[in-house]
């Protein structure tokens, strides 16, 4: 598919006849000045070196250029790819009252504004349903289509004001006909088929008044809509005790609306019709104040209708191919400029063309547009991502917080429905990541869209590539974002309790934003949390010091304890060992029997090497519970 992105740029095609007839017109009047000095062919003779031929060439060449040109601005695209997607949901028409009434300020700032303010806020919350708004007085027309584009429905909504419509009043049934009547199919409003309305999906007409100067077939039609399957809910806005309407001039003084006789207009909101209409389209009926408009008590009704599957959404992704007619320009420009209108020699072309000042504008004109390719700006698609992937990442948000605030309740059911917010939280961010990552396809480094891809993913827990994304949109200088993206940068390396490199990043959105107190204040608790991981590691290499020294003692004790057996070892054996045995040196002479006095003293001496043996083992004894309590060797000296 093919396309031009701003059709409306072709029409300067239109001027190219006109420069034609124009340079038809120049040429033939030339020539007839000319033909009054001079025959022709003498006028050849006299101007050798003009040529006719290269004047058409260069004219033609630059009617080349402009076209080329007009093409670019007008930016050709062509179709790449085609994505189809299927959406389940409400058709929702929004009947929104515009009259001079809703200028009252009983709801601050007044009527109308505070609608608009909650209706905006009403489509940020809708999840696939489509939308459209009709604007109602004493009449009342399709202010916008039912769509399922939120960005362009809340642009229409900020626009609406009650100078709209000049005929003045309140005219309810005629917008709930006007109402249902858009909610229908082209075909069917083509065929005059209301029937057909029945076969799609779920439909609501919400309507926003204040109930004044109705009329009284309103009831009557509210019971007929209701009958195509169409609920409707009312909304009354307003004060039922009454105020003035204020009328403000150019110098901002106030008056109050008067009517035709001079008395002061009070208006009152009317809650009886709008209950009526609610009860005959089997809706409710919500009274709007400064603290609620009501659109959230009839969001919570659509949202438990049947919604059903609406039609296929087909959805074209165009690429701009601005930069073929681009280069055509480029070359038919530089082109002409070699060309003169008189046959030159070579040597005295290239003089020329050094010193052109044709040519030196040419080198600037084609630098200037490669700097404004450079910096263009971005392409719609790729802004409808971003905007699309902003919404998606709002409601993951919503989610969220709804979903913390369950969860912190503690009940099994509200454990339940947290878990169910916190997964729907969980595929919006990971829904709106794809927007984002769309719309940098061929712009990697976007600061925006890095910014924003780098939050989705923050959400989602994976911080290594949010660390990246947010470093590069930090890396952009000039960019609104870069403070907030290396704030950003500095969380996620927190939660990877790389806090030295987190302060850095905080100093860095410091230098850039100084006011910012949140990111002062993470910055000192980085700083807490660097000292405590400090502590905490020289307090674990401390105690691994410890354990090894406790492991080389107790290494120590058992070698000394294992010498101290050996030895003991080797003692035993050697008093148990024959050739250490005491020998008896006195031998018995069998031919002379020892005397009383020799056995007696015999005996005192084998006594006295007893009482020696046992002082020597208690000693041993001694020696190695000593050894054993304070594991060194103590050198015992003998006392015998």
């Amino acid at each position: 598919m093919f396309r031009f992105e701003h059709p409306y740029f072709l029409y300067a095609l239109s001027v190219i006849p006109v420069l034609v007839a124009g340079y038809i017109l120049l040429h033939y009047k030339t020539r007839k000045k000319l033909a009054t000095y001079s025959e022709p062919n003498l006028l050849h003779k006299l101007m050798p070196a003009r040529s006719n031929g290269m004047r058409i060439a260069k004219f033609i060449l630059t009617l080349l250029s402009l076209t080329a040109l007009i093409f670019t601005i007008a930016n050709p695209q062509a179709g790449t790819s085609m994505e189809k997607g299927k959406r389940k949901g409400v058709d929702i028409m929004v009947c929104l009252d515009v009259s001079n009434s809703m200028m009252a300020e009983d709801i601050k700032p007044n009527r109308l504004t505070a609608a608009k303010l909650a209706l905006s806020r009403f489509v940020d919350n809708l999840k696939g349903d489509r939308i459209g708004l009709v604007a109602f007085a004493g009449k009342a027309f399709v202010q916008l289509p039912i769509t399922g584009d939120y960005a362009a429905a809340k642009m229409f909504i900020d626009r609406i004001e009650t100078n709209v419509i000049n005929e003045q009043g309140t005219d309810i049934a005629n917008a709930l006909d006007l109402a249902a009547v858009a909610m229908l199919p082209e075909e069917s409003r083509k065929n005059g088929d209301i029937d057909k309305i029945n076969q799609l999906t779920s439909k609501v007409i919400i309507m926003v008044s204040d109930g004044e100067d109705q009329f009284e077939e309103a009831i009557e039609m509210a019971e007929k809509v209701h009958k195509m399957d169409i609920s409707i809910h009312t909304i009354g806005i307003g004060s039922p005790n009454g105020t003035f309407i204020p009328e403000r001039d150019r110098n901002g003084n106030v008056s109050y609306k008067k009517d035709a006789e001079g008395n002061t207009v009070t208006t009152h909101l009317n809650e009886e019709i709008l209950r009526n209409v609610a009860s005959a389209g089997a809706g409710i009926y919500v009274h709007a104040d400064n603290a609620n408009v009501g659109f959230d008590a009839i969001l919570d009704k659509i949202n438990a209708m049947n919604k059903s599957s609406l039609d296929d959404v087909t959805f074209t992704r165009y690429e701009s191919q601005f930069q073929y007619p681009l280069a055509l320009a480029l070359l038919f420009i530089f082109m002409e400029t070699l060309l003169f209108g008189t046959q030159q020699r070579w040597r005295i072309f290239l003089k020329r063309l050094t010193r052109s000042w044709t040519m030196k504008t040419v080198i600037l004109f084609i630098t200037g547009i490669l700097a404004i390719n450079k910096l263009q700006a971005q392409t719609e698609q790729e802004l409808l991502h971003i905007r699309n992937g902003i919404t998606l990442y709002e409601q993951a948000e919503t989610a969220r917080k709804k979903a913390t605030g369950l969860l912190d309740k503690g009940g099994e059911i509200d454990k339940r429905n947290g878990n169910r917010e916190m997964e729907e939280a969980s595929k919006k961010y990971q829904a709106a990541e794809e927007q984002f990552r769309k719309s940098m396809e061929k712009n990697q480094n976007w600061d925006k869209a890095n910014y924003n891809l780098g939050n989705a993913l923050y959400r989602q827990g994976r911080y290594e590539e949010a660390a990246k994304a947010f470093q590069k949109a930090a890396q952009q200088s000039g960019s609104p974002l870069q403070a907030q993206a290396y704030h950003n940068l500095g969380n996620v390396l927190l939660q990877q309790k790389e806090y030295q490199s987190g302060i850095e990043a905080y100093k860095n959105a410091l230098r850039l934003n100084p006011k910012d107190e949140d990111t002062r204040y993470n910055l000192e608790y980085a700083r807490k949390m660097l000292i405590q991981q400090q502590n905490q590691q020289n307090q674990n290499k401390d105690n691994q010091q410890n354990q090894q020294q406790q492991q080389q003692n107790q290494q120590q004790q058992n070698q000394q304890q294992q010498n101290q057996q050996q030895q003991q070892d080797k003692k035993d054996n050697g008093q148990n060992s024959p050739q250490n045995q005491q020998p008896n040196q006195d031998n018995k002479d069998p031919q002379k029997a020892p005397s009383p006095a020799e056995q007696r003293k015999r005996q005192e001496e084998k006594r006295q090497l007893d009482a020696l043996q046992q002082n020597e083992r208690r000693t041993q004894e001694k020696v190695q519970q000593q050894e054993n309590k304070h594991g060194t060797k103590v050198r015992q000296e003998k006392d015998w």
